[in-house]
C-alpha cells in the first residue's frame, strides 16, 4: 500500500508534463491555423488607431498573413517585381513565394493570390535541410533572372527561372564579408545602379582596421569591393543590454538613383522585437527613416522591398514568423516622405 500513492503521484506528474508538452506544441505550431486563409488588418499602432506615420514613413496599410493552406511562413527577404506587379519572397526552408497584393487608393488591403514552390539546387533536386536550403536574400541583377543568397552554406545562386536549375556566381560572400557564422551569414542583398550590395547579419565594427570587419559591402561595376559599416537607427541600436539578437541588417533594396534602403531588426526578452530603416545615398550620406518598437505593430522583420511609381517611393516590409505560433507574418506598406532641407 505504501507504493500506490507514489505510483499515482508519478503517473499524475507524467500526465501533467504530457499535457504541458501538448499545449506548448499546439501554441508553437498552431495546427488549426495552417489552413486558414483569413487575413487580419494590422494597425500601425496597437494603442492609437489614428497614428498613420512613424518617422519619415507614412503608413499605407498592413495585414497579418496566416498559413494560407501552404504553410506560408519563414519569409526572409522581399523584392517588388514591376513586370508582374507582385512581391516575391524566399524562405528559410528553401522556397520561393509570390504575393499578389490587393490595393485600393494606394492602401494595402489584402492579397489577391499567393503561391509557393521549392528552390532547386545545381543538381536539379529541391534544396533540403537548413544547410542547403536556408535562403535569406533575393535581388534581381542587370541580366535578368534572380540572385538568391544562402547562409550556413554561404553562397549566391543565379536562377534564370525560379523553378529552374541555378548556377553559382563568381561572388563569394565569405571573400567579400569575411568569416560568416552558420546562422549569421549573408542576410541582405540588393542590386541597382550602384552595384551589388551585401550585408552579413552582424553589427558594424568601424573601429576594426580590416575592411572585412565591416558588416556590409558594395561591389560596383568595376568589381572593386567597397566595405561599408552601417548601424541601425540610434533609437534601436542599443535597445536593450539583454538583447538576444542585436540590431543587425536583415534586408535591403536599391532605388533607381542608387540610394540603398536597409532594414534592421533586434530582439530582447525585455523589449521584444524592434526594427529600423535607414537610407544610404550614393554619396554615403545617411538618413534614418524610422524606428519601430512597441506599441507599434512590430515583429521579426526580415524582408524589405522598394517600389517606385510616379515619383513616389514605397517600401514594403515583411516579418519572418520562423514557423512559430509566437510570431506573425506581417506585411506592411509605407510611403517614404521626401527629405526636408
Amino acid at each position: 500500500m505504501g507504493t500506490r500513492p507514489r505510483t499515482k503521484i508519478a503517473i499524475g506528474a507524467g500526465l501533467a508534463l504530457l499535457a504541458i508538452a501538448i499545449i506548448a506544441w499546439v501554441a508553437v505550431h498552431r495546427p488549426l491555423a495552417v489552413d486558414s486563409d483569413t487575413l487580419v488588418p494590422v494597425p500601425l499602432s496597437t494603442t492609437d488607431a489614428e497614428q498613420s506615420q512613424v518617422g519619415a514613413l507614412v503608413y499605407r496599410g498592413g495585414i497579418d498573413i496566416p498559413r494560407m493552406g501552404q504553410n506560408i511562413g519563414g519569409l526572409s527577404s522581399l523584392i517588388w517585381d514591376a513586370d508582374s506587379e507582385q512581391l516575391l519572397s524566399v524562405t528559410d526552408d528553401g522556397r520561393w513565394v509570390w504575393i499578389d497584393p490587393a490595393e485600393q487608393d494606394g492602401q494595402l488591403t489584402g492579397i489577391t493570390a499567393i503561391t509557393s514552390g521549392p528552390l532547386l539546387g545545381p543538381d536539379g533536386q529541391p534544396l533540403s535541410g537548413k544547410l542547403q536550403g536556408d535562403s535569406e536574400s533575393i535581388t534581381r541583377p542587370a541580366d535578368d533572372g534572380w540572385l538568391i543568397g544562402f547562409e550556413r552554406d554561404h553562397r549566391i545562386l543565379r536562377y534564370a527561372q525560379l523553378d529552374g536549375v541555378p548556377q553559382p556566381i563568381a561572388v563569394d560572400p565569405v571573400a567579400v564579408l569575411g568569416d560568416l557564422a552558420d546562422n549569421n551569414g549573408l542576410e541582405t542583398m540588393a542590386y541597382g545602379p550602384s552595384g551589388l550590395f551585401l550585408c552579413a547579419e552582424r553589427l558594424p565594427q568601424p573601429e576594426q582596421p580590416q575592411p572585412e570587419q565591416a558588416n556590409c559591402a558594395l561591389i560596383p561595376a568595376n568589381g572593386q569591393v567597397v566595405p561599408m559599416s552601417i548601424a541601425a537607427p540610434g533609437a534601436i541600436a542599443a535597445s536593450s543590454p539583454a538583447a538576444v539578437i542585436d540590431a543587425v541588417p536583415t534586408d535591403a533594396d536599391m532605388a533607381s538613383d542608387g540610394t540603398i534602403y536597409v532594414l534592421f531588426r533586434s530582439y530582447s526578452p525585455v523589449e521584444g522585437n524592434t526594427a529600423g530603416i535607414v537610407a544610404i545615398a550614393p554619396d554615403a550620406s545617411r538618413r534614418d527613416l524610422a524606428s519601430f518598437r512597441a506599441p507599434l505593430s512590430v515583429d521579426n522583420f526580415e524582408g524589405l522591398a522598394l517600389r517606385e511609381e510616379g515619383g513616389t517611393t514605397v517600401l514594403y516590409i515583411v516579418s519572418d514568423d520562423n514557423f512559430s505560433g509566437s510570431q506573425r507574418t506581417l506585411l506592411m506598406k509605407f510611403e517614404v516622405l521626401a527629405a526636408s532641407h
